[in-house]
């Protein structure tokens, strides 16, 4: 994924309002907070960061932001307590000697090798601060998921440029909770996402058959 074709972040830039909501769903359920003081002064890598638009976000709530990505297409500007960096997520984390209240790791693990994955969660367990949070989002590995996110979305409807995913890349829930419990941390939540092309909006499932959130705490 060198060459992004920009079609690639139009249904990310669709799911920046999901994302809040489920955010803000878990940190009222596990935290007791709303999610605008909960991110007042918290330190947030981002991960695959994208355009760094939805990042800033979360800048804009007065959070220490760091966002990493291996193509740089950022829409944003660095300024105080917010930085974009290009670079892939291996050479950051080697130099890395920060620790972070929130990681994000949005529609980011499904283009990483098996080995990417299990030198990041150990990596993870060391960078969060305790009481720590990782929000991500992927695509479950079954024949359904595969269908929809490639014979669907990607060669008919082209939501997606084609070969945007690797099918055996993608992640059962207990491929993440697996992972989570080989580095100490814990997977504390699974919900699934929907998604409708005609209106081209996502909204939150109670099934997780091809796209879903999950939380890891440690």
């Amino acid at each position: 994924m060198k060459n992004i074709n920009p079609k690639y972040y139009e249904p990310l830039e669709q799911m920046m309002s999901i994302r809040h909501q489920y955010m803000a769903k878990i940190i009222s359920s596990k935290r007791g907070l709303n999610i605008y003081d909960f991110f007042k002064d918290k330190q947030i890598l981002d991960l695959g960061c994208g355009t760094g638009e939805f990042l800033n976000n979360y800048h804009e709530l007065g959070s220490v932001c760091t966002g990493v990505d291996v193509i740089k297409n950022f829409q944003i500007k660095n300024k105080q307590k917010f930085h974009l960096i290009k670079t892939n997520f291996q050479t950051y984390l080697k130099k890395n000697k920060k620790k972070y209240d929130v990681v994000f790791l949005f529609e980011f693990l499904e283009h990483l090798s098996i080995d990417e994955r299990k030198n990041l969660f150990n990596t993870l367990s060391k960078i969060l601060n305790s009481d720590g949070l990782i929000f991500l989002s992927t695509l479950n590995r079954n024949l359904i998921s595969e269908f929809l996110s490639i014979n669907i979305a990607e060669n008919i409807l082209k939501l997606i440029p084609r070969n945007t995913h690797d099918p055996k890349l993608f992640l059962k829930p207990s491929d993440i909770k697996i992972l989570s419990n080989k580095n100490n941390l814990k997977l504390s939540d699974i919900q699934g996402i929907s998604y409708n092309p005609f209106i081209k909006t996502f909204k939150l499932s109670k099934i997780e058959l091809v796209n879903y959130f999950a939380t890891i705490t440690n």
